[in-house]
């Protein structure tokens, strides 16, 4: 593609699809909002350098002040003589990914009416809608969840996932009756860049790593010191939450979009082997110079009295507990239709990866 429209160009998934946009050579016109004390563009340059270092993005770089959220929404842009909409892609990657939200009804409006907006104001200037959603679309469902699946009564576990379930639902027929080529890739749970470690947002591995680090701090232990010989962890040993690095997703997901074949389909950008509660919290453990230090127990629920050790893991880990024990199994038969090389863009998580993780946060918390 020659030319690109990206929605939500500062965050995680958004800065890392503008940066290899950029370095192949393409035209990017980033959409968001400032905040009170940064410009908008400073936003998007500072997520950019978070990825990685660019030679000259700036003549192919355009920084647009838009408010996705206006009901009025306006992409002036797109009138110019230079702009050409049959070498345009739409990546729609902002949205509201709060598990619990202060205000559901403005991460409905934020994930569902602003996405139809978008597209409305674009009709006619486009070629392809690459909406972002999540592989959490499912719900609680257990078992094989196929690419082709959506609605099948499914109960969610938070806002999140119902109202980017319903945003899939709403822009599907809504690009159908605007005669719009719609592209839906569903990410599972996204991790650290492989190369750096960095995230410019908190993920899943951080929060294992964070509680761990908050454990140290609190009794001022250093790596290889363990306060509790035994500890009893809420979780699934043999789950396997779906990580997959950022930087095994993009690459898949950008050919996908460039695909004429992958028009009208939803694709699952997941792990294609991820590795199960067990494994994970060995890897963490070996980075700590904890392992082999710690009996630790697995289970569904933990009794009372706990350890403040255990109060703490369990605290941190709320949040992400649902996902961490998923029993999920994602079909990958249309990504991998798409791009035949899919699994060789995944590794398995090792030591090296979650060390620098590790090194990234100590760095951030200085």
């Amino acid at each position: 593609m020659k030319t690109a429209i990206v929605t939500g160009a500062n965050g995680f998934i958004g800065s890392h699809i503008v940066y290899r946009l950029l370095a192949q050579g393409g035209r990017v016109y980033a959409l968001g909002r400032s905040t009170a004390t940064s410009p908008w563009r400073d936003r998007v340059m500072a997520a950019l350098g978070e990825v990685g270092s660019l030679t000259d993005p700036h003549g192919k770089l355009e920084c647009h002040e838009v408010d996705l959220n206006a009901p009025d929404l306006r992409l002036d842009f797109v009138s110019r003589k230079d702009y050409s909409p049959a070498e345009t892609t739409l990546f729609h990657v902002a949205g509201d990914t709060r598990f619990t939200p202060p205000d559901p009804a403005l991460q409905r409006q934020v994930n569902v009416q602003a996405a139809v907006q978008v597209i409305n104001a674009l009709k006619g200037k486009i070629a392809t809608a690459i909406h972002v959603s999540t592989a959490y679309v499912a719900g609680n469902r257990t078992g094989l969840i196929r690419e082709s699946e959506l609605d099948c009564g499914q109960e969610f576990r938070n806002s999140y996932e119902k109202s980017k379930f319903d945003a899939e639902v709403l822009l599907t027929e809504h690009c159908r009756r605007q005669d719009v080529a719609l592209v839906i890739v569903r990410p599972g749970i996204i991790t650290n860049d492989r190369e750096s470690g960095r995230a410019s947002t908190f993920t899943h591995l951080n929060a294992l790593v964070e509680v761990i680090s908050r454990i140290q701090d609190h009794y001022h232990l250093a790596d290889g010191q363990v306060v509790s010989e035994r500890i009893r962890l809420m979780a699934d040993p043999a789950a396997r939450p779906n990580l997959a690095p950022v930087d095994s997703i993009i690459p898949p997901l950008l050919q996908i979009a460039e695909s004429a074949a992958a028009w009208g389909k939803t694709f699952h950008l997941c792990h294609p082997q991820p590795q199960s509660n067990v494994q994970l919290v060995e890897l963490i453990s070996e980075v700590f110079k904890v392992k082999g230090k710690l009996a630790l127990e697995y289970l569904a629920s933990i009794p009372r009295p706990m350890s403040r050790t255990e109060e703490m893991i369990l605290r941190s880990l709320k949040p992400y507990g649902p996902y961490l024990n998923s029993r999920c199994e994602f079909d990958l038969s249309q990504s991998r239709s798409i791009v035949p090389d899919y699994d060789s863009h995944f590794t398995q998580l090792d030591v090296p990866y979650i060390q620098k993780i590790v090194e990234v946060q100590r760095q951030n918390r200085k």
